[in-house]
């Protein structure tokens, strides 16, 4: 009887060793499992900060790239501006002249109007065709030194021009301050650079928070015409 006993108690221990061991084993189960878990999470986390960060680059490029584009369509505009003025400046200088000869004088302008019209004739935008208008006919007209002395890029135009694309550049989210403009000596085009700046999202844990400015370039029509008045 005693023996058989003993052999009870042998068990019962032996039962409550192996529940203790099942229960060791399942909370070291779970504490591997959160572990795991909190890693999972970590790398979500940084994997979702990457990507972000990644559209925020491609963000602040199309917005660097905008603000140059709008800038030099805006420098363009100016010049074209100050070249419709000139012209007609000239034409009614021109015209006095040919008043007090007692001759006639038939306007540059009204010329290339009818020469802008026809190009809008066969499905030119206005801006467009007036450019054509302007790159055609202006080339065999500037070899007159009072034509070209109406049309010079004189120091007003150009402050006139750099104020004007710094506003569009800040209005665009650009780095008004950082704004290059030049007239291509190649093509004869407005040229403008400037560039957004773009800052890391992140709290410096996971990734090192820091800014940089993304620089681009926007340029304008070409303005064939300018080759005879800056040469």
């Amino acid at each position: 009887m005693r023996q058989l006993e003993n052999e009870k108690v042998a068990l019962s221990q032996v039962e409550s060793r192996g529940a203790k061991g099942a229960l060791k084993h399942l909370n070291n189960e779970k504490g591997s499992a959160a572990i795991y878990l909190l890693w999972i999470m970590t790398v979500i986390i940084v994997l979702t900060v990457v990507i972000v960060n990644i559209a925020k680059v491609y963000a602040v490029k199309q917005q660097a790239s905008t603000a140059a584009q709008l800038g030099a369509f805006a420098a363009t505009s100016e010049i074209l501006f100050a070249t419709e003025e000139g012209i007609k400046d000239f034409d009614e200088y021109m015209m006095q002249k040919a008043l007090e000869a007692g001759l006639e004088y038939e306007p540059l302008w009204d010329e290339i109007e009818e020469r802008k019209e026809s190009y809008m004739a066969s499905d030119y935008g206005e801006q467009e065709a007036y450019i054509k208008a302007l790159n055609e006919m202006l080339p065999g007209r500037l070899g007159d030194p009072i034509l070209k002395g109406y049309l010079l890029l004189d120091s007003a135009l150009s402050t006139k021009i750099f104020s004007t694309v710094q506003d569009v550049v800040r209005e665009n989210e650009g780095n008004e301050e950082h704004v290059e403009i030049k007239i291509s000596q190649e093509k004869y085009r407005v040229e403008v650079k400037t560039d957004a700046t773009y800052e890391t999202i992140g709290n410096g844990e996971y990734i090192d928070s820091f800014e940089k400015d993304i620089p681009e370039l926007g340029y304008g029509p070409e303005l064939s015409y300018l080759q005879y008045i800056l040469n």
